[in-house]
């Protein structure tokens, strides 16, 4: 998001210079030929995917993004921008389902977007997604209420989208296409087609119409992809030649889909309700109470590990009727925590691969040799790491270096990189310490996002928990050994079961 944030910046001065440097590993595709000016009606158009209740002039956008996130480049994508429809007035809906109901593929031209008179259409599109609306009965009157027949959003939360409006810039038209999922995980993107092939296929298409592309997201990560194309209409057309065109595009690719599922589609098919089906009920809440009768003998947890550096010991409080009250420290270097567990690389030759700073693919196989606690998970471990991330996702190896022991957490990952703070010792006399360590970080993400070549952005935190002056803090903190995300996420139930360190 820091391509967007100069976008902006460029935005409310005087003289416009757009940043096309983008949000993925790969150069964005920038449009050929056109004059600055136009460029930056292009630029200038992906500001109609704010929320128009924060959008009424980019001077305004720009100074609360300035002034309410500071550093945190991805907070502005989840409080300004939506390359997402939220909410729409249908014009007309087109459904093409498969005969067993497994696949949603519809169309639906519109009137309004998020309130604002805006000309589109899109395509919606899943598969397999246990929604309300997939049965027979509709508990909450929501599948076919006057609300779901006025905006297909209304229930349709899980689909993946693909859309194209009309936006008005200074008089000139623009058309954007964007690309999502709602269900933010486990994008469904068409019969046999990954996320990484519609990364593709989107850049290409942007590409063919002179567009400019950008990745609001972090290319495939999570499954998802969060993608626009700004570019103008062609010569010779009008904007609803356009709209008519894309219309017929969309129900074409729903016709092909129908077409390739039908060797699947089982008429006689009986969809399962997993919400009322209490086989499944009784199988996920077993799996639900072991995990967290697990968790509960689970002291050293990823939150724990970072609750060593951001608890202020000084208000923890325990009242005589348990109740437990704290706070944290307020830095954003110790915000997120991002892992599934921490450890320290093993001395054996397998890991000894492994033994350069950097990200890898962990094997499945590698798992339990890298972090041996997790052998102790009361399920499979396929559950543990889809239960947190993608269906479809395999586990990435983070590796550090340390020169002297250091603390680290994963605050933030997005396009440009993986941000961890290094968590040292304060005080004026820590003595040298020139121990080298490899501590490593497991992380679960698709398969087809670009995490191997995201490199790692280090910041530096003192944590006056860890004070060289003040020797009883020193053995209270354990930076390495292994760490694994649980349920036990509450302080005040950790501090319950294993009191105040």
């Amino acid at each position: 998001m820091t391509g967007l944030t100069a976008l902006l910046m460029s935005c409310s001065n005087d003289v416009f210079t757009p940043d096309f440097t983008g949000a993925t590993t790969e150069p964005n595709s920038s449009p050929i030929g056109l004059t600055e000016e136009q460029k930056a009606i292009l630029a200038r158009s992906l500001i109609s995917l704010a929320d128009p209740s924060m959008a009424d002039s980019l001077e305004r956008l720009f100074d609360s993004l300035m002034v309410s996130m500071g550093s945190n480049t991805n907070k502005f994508y989840f409080d300004y921008v939506n390359t997402l429809p939220w909410s729409i007035k249908n014009s007309q809906v087109y459904h093409y389902p498969s005969k067993d109901r497994r696949k949603v593929c519809d169309v639906v031209t519109y009137s309004k977007e998020n309130n604002l008179e805006r000309n589109g259409v899109l395509r919606a599109t899943s598969y397999d997604d246990d929604h309300e609306c997939a049965y027979d009965v509709d508990p909450y009157k929501r599948c076919y209420s006057e609300e779901a027949a006025q905006d297909y959003f209304y229930n349709h939360p899980n689909e993946s989208i693909e859309a194209t409006k009309i936006v008005d810039v200074d008089g000139v038209p623009v058309v954007i296409n964007t690309m999502g999922s709602r269900k933010m995980r486990n994008g469904f993107w068409g019969y046999g087609v990954s996320c990484a092939e519609k990364l593709n296929l989107f850049k290409k298409s942007c590409k063919d119409a002179n567009g400019l592309f950008w990745d609001f997201g972090d290319g495939c990560s999570e499954d998802d992809l969060e993608l626009a194309c700004a570019s103008f209409i062609p010569e010779g057309q009008a904007w609803y030649d356009v709209l008519n065109d894309y219309t017929a595009q969309y129900k074409n690719q729903c016709i092909d889909d129908s077409i390739n599922y039908a060797p699947f589609d089982d008429e006689n098919y009986v969809r399962i309700n997993p919400y009322t089906y209490q086989p499944y009920l009784d199988s996920m809440n077993r799996v639900y109470f072991a995990e967290s009768d697990w968790a509960n003998t689970l002291k050293r947890t990823t939150y724990a590990y970072k609750w060593q550096f951001s608890i202020i010991d000084s208000t923890v409080k325990v009242s005589s009727d348990g109740k437990v009250t704290y706070k944290e420290i307020d830095d954003s270097k110790l915000y997120g925590g991002l892992s599934l567990a921490y450890n320290t690389l093993p001395n054996t030759p397998i890991a000894d691969t492994y033994r350069n700073e950097g990200v890898y693919i962990l094997p499945d196989s590698l798992l339990t040799t890298f972090f041996p606690k997790l052998a102790e998970y009361p399920g499979r471990l396929d559950e543990f790491r889809t239960y947190r991330s993608s269906k479809n996702s395999i586990y990435y190896l983070v590796v550090l270096k340390d020169i002297g022991a250091k603390g680290h957490l994963i605050t933030r990952i997005d396009e440009n990189g993986i941000y961890v703070t290094d968590i040292v010792k304060s005080g004026n006399n820590c003595p040298e310490d020139t121990t080298v360590y490899y501590p490593i970080i497991l992380l679960a993400d698709s398969p087809d996002w670009d995490g191997l070549n995201h490199p790692i952005v280090k910041t530096t935190y003192a944590s006056d928990k860890w004070n060289c002056d003040k020797p009883e803090t020193l053995a209270k903190i354990e930076p390495y050994g292994e760490w694994i995300i649980s349920t036990m996420y509450d302080y005040g139930k950790y501090v319950k079961l294993f009191g105040v360190d």
